[in-house]
């Protein structure tokens, strides 16, 4: 038995989504609603203390990480294979997935609280925010959301330093398209898998037009979407963060 909990739109649970619809697995859900802030609440928090989601919980077993879960997924359930059979390839991969743990996924964690979660924080009652603030497991997380909804403008400076560090990032991710059709090489792996929601992601903050001058992402992005397990794994508009203000 497979249970993930999850937000319908958050970056890391896409992937896990879309992990699980390419193996054909089933699986139950419980939504973990994060503009709510219920990764925070304590009966969250004892599942996965770092409050966080996605949390597979697979039989009595619970892992956490995104690209922890994926990889799991991928070795205990037998049929279609996302990890390649060849050692290059299979390392490729792994550069391709921390490079979305490390790279592409903080980045867009900024425009992502500035530009539309706190929109969704600013309607919570006062109350339910602090006693969230306090439950953070971290110093920084506390910080992060507290900067979030203390009522001052969007940080525009910080959201203009992540979005150089994406153009950056789609660079280099042009110039591995360039010369293999997939992240990991020849062949569709757990690294495609784990950039796909960055691009969803840039979708909905209104920067597709950052890969225009890029054709070997708009072919990626083609392919990709047109695989049923990425339209399986997408939210829907009503599950969707609120779109940010063009202004």
């Amino acid at each position: 038995m497979l249970t993930l909990y999850h937000d319908w739109d958050a970056f890391c649970c896409i992937k896990v989504r879309f992990c699980l619809a390419e193996k054909a697995l089933p699986w139950a859900g419980h939504v973990i609603d994060l503009q709510k802030l219920e990764q925070l609440h304590p009966d969250y928090l004892a599942l996965n203390p770092n409050g966080v989601v996605p949390t597979l919980m697979h039989d009595d077993h619970i892992i956490t990480e995104s690209t922890v879960i994926n990889e799991y997924l991928d070795e205990v359930f037998p049929g279609v294979r996302l990890t390649p059979e060849d050692p290059l390839e299979r390392a490729h991969m792994r550069i391709w997935a921390k490079f979305q743990d490390d790279v592409l996924h903080p980045a867009v964690k900024m425009p992502t609280y500035q530009l539309m979660m706190r929109h969704a924080f600013a309607k919570l009652p006062r109350e339910v925010v602090n006693e969230r603030i306090a439950a953070a497991p971290s110093k920084v997380q506390a910080d992060k959301l507290r900067s979030s909804v203390g009522g001052a403008p969007a940080d525009l400076a910080a959201v203009e330093a992540a979005r150089q560090i994406m153009d950056k990032a789609l660079t280099r991710m042009e110039n591995r398209l360039t010369s293999v059709p997939w992240f990991a090489g020849r062949h569709f792996s757990l690294a495609d898998i784990a950039v796909a929601p960055f691009i969803d992601r840039l979708e909905w903050l209104r920067y597709a037009g950052m890969w225009d001058d890029k054709p070997a992402m708009r072919d990626w992005i083609q392919r990709i979407k047109a695989r049923p397990a990425y339209v399986a794994a997408m939210p829907e508009g009503s599950q969707r963060l609120p779109v940010p203000d063009p202004g």
